[in-house]
C-alpha cells in the first residue's frame, strides 16, 4: 500500500502503463555543439533511485470529477549539461490545476524550484539540467466527471519548447506515461482524490443507510498527497492467517482470524511510506462507521486489525490502545490507536493498507 511524509515509495496495488525513454538528442552546451547527447532516464516518483513501478498517479484510483496528482521525473545522468529544458503536455488526464518543479543533485541537494503557468506553451520551462542533476514535477489535473475507467497522463519533455509531434524529427523528445483507474462519481463504496496545496485531504465513500451497511473515511494532514478508499463487499477480505498474526496472539491470546467480521476497509495514502503527526505519533486518520457495529468494539477487548504490505513483505498490527489527544485532536500516542464511538470506531495509522474490525 502506499503513505509518506515526505514520499518514498509506490505501493504495490497500482495498476498501470509506464513511460519509456530512449532518445539521443543533439543540444547546445556552454555554446558548443554535442556531437551527441546522453539518455534522459524517466520514471516515476520523487525519488530516482526508488522509483515507482508503474506509475505516477497520487492514487491508484480517483473518483471521477476528483483531483489526481502525478510525480514524474527526468535526470542527466551524463558528463554533458542540458543548456534549456522544457515540459508540455502530450496527452492530458483532465484540466490543468498545477504543475511544481524541483531540480535536485544526486546527493539530494535543492538546485532551484518552481511552478509552471497551466495551459501555457511550453508548460514548464526549467532552465538548465546540469550532469548529474534531476528534476522532480508534480503535475495536477481535474478528471473529467465523465470520465472513463482510466485516464493516462503523457508528458514530454524536450529541449526546444516546441509542443509534441514538433520534434520528432530532431528526436530531441522524451516521453514519460502514467496512468490512473478511474471510479464513477456515483460509486458508493470508493472515493480518491489528491490536495495539491491545501493543508490536508479528506476522501469518504457514501454513508451508511438503506444497502449501505459500512462507511470508510480517510484523512491526511500534509499538502501534495493523494488519498483512496473503498469498503466494497466484493473485496478480497484482509489477509489474515496464522503466520501472519503469530506475533499478535504472543500478547493477546484471545484473537483469532475467526473474530473479524467487518467489511474490509481498504485504506490508501500517499504512496506507501508512513505518516506521521506533529507529536510524532501517527498521522492517518481513519473513521468506520457502521449501521450496526461489531459486537467486539463494545466489548472486553475492542480492536482493529490492520495489515499492510512493503518491500519486505507483508505486516499486521491489532490496535487496542486508546488515544489520548491533544488540543489540536492528534494522538500524543506514539503508536496506532483507536477511541470507539456509537457504531463507528476512529483509530490513527502511522501506515496505510486493509483494516477489519
Amino acid at each position: 500500500m502506499r503513505a509518506i511524509q515526505p514520499m518514498h515509495r509506490r505501493r504495490g496495488l497500482a495498476a498501470g502503463l509506464v513511460m519509456t525513454s530512449v532518445i539521443a538528442l543533439s543540444i547546445l552546451g556552454g555554446g558548443t555543439a554535442l556531437a551527441k547527447a546522453p539518455t534522459w532516464p524517466t520514471g516515476h516518483g520523487t525519488d530516482f533511485q526508488n522509483p515507482f513501478p508503474d506509475s505516477g498517479a497520487s492514487s491508484t484510483t480517483v473518483t471521477a470529477g476528483k483531483s489526481v496528482g502525478f510525480y514524474e521525473w527526468l535526470r542527466n545522468p551524463g558528463s554533458s549539461n542540458i543548456s534549456q529544458l522544457f515540459m508540455n503536455v502530450a496527452i492530458s488526464p483532465g484540466d490543468q490545476l498545477g504543475v511544481k518543479w524541483t531540480i535536485k543533485t544526486d546527493a539530494g541537494a535543492v538546485v532551484r524550484s518552481g511552478t509552471c503557468v497551466i495551459n501555457s506553451m511550453p508548460l514548464c520551462s526549467f532552465g538548465p539540467l546540469n550532469a548529474g542533476q534531476t528534476v522532480y514535477v508534480l503535475a495536477a489535473f481535474r478528471v473529467s466527471p465523465s470520465s472513463g475507467p482510466t485516464q493516462t497522463l503523457k508528458l514530454d519533455f524536450n529541449s526546444t519548447g516546441i509542443p509534441p509531434g514538433g520534434n520528432n524529427s530532431h528526436g530531441d523528445d522524451v516521453f514519460t506515461t502514467s496512468l490512473v483507474q478511474v471510479t464513477p462519481a456515483g460509486d458508493g463504496d470508493a472515493s480518491g482524490d489528491f490536495n495539491f496545496d491545501q493543508a490536508n485531504l479528506t476522501v469518504e465513500n457514501a454513508g451508511v443507510g438503506g444497502s449501505n451497511t459500512q462507511q470508510t473515511s480517510l484523512s491526511i494532514f500534509a499538502p501534495g498527497f493523494g488519498a483512496f478508499v473503498n469498503d466494497s463487499p466484493s473485496l478480497p477480505a484482509a489477509k489474515c492467517t496464522n503466520a501472519l498474526i503469530a506475533d499478535i496472539v504472543v500478547q493477546n491470546s484471545w484473537f483469532s482470524c475467526k473474530k473479524l467480521s467487518s467489511l474490509t476497509s481498504l485504506l490508501e495514502a500517499g504512496n506507501g511510506g508512513t505518516f506521521t503527526n506533529p507529536n510524532g505519533g501517527p498521522g492517518i486518520k481513519v473513521v468506520v462507521s457502521f449501521a450496526s457495529a461489531p459486537s467486539q468494539l463494545n466489548g472486553g477487548h475492542a480492536f482493529v486489525y490492520h495489515v499492510w504490505t512493503d518491500a519486505t513483505g507483508d505486516h499486521a498490527e491489532l490496535i487496542t490502545a486508546t488515544c489520548a489527544l491533544d488540543a489540536a485532536g492528534f494522538p500524543t500516542n506514539q503508536a496506532p490507536c483507536l477511541i470507539v464511538g456509537t457504531n463507528s470506531v476512529t483509530f490513527w495509522l502511522t501506515h496505510n493498507g486493509n483494516a477489519r474490525m
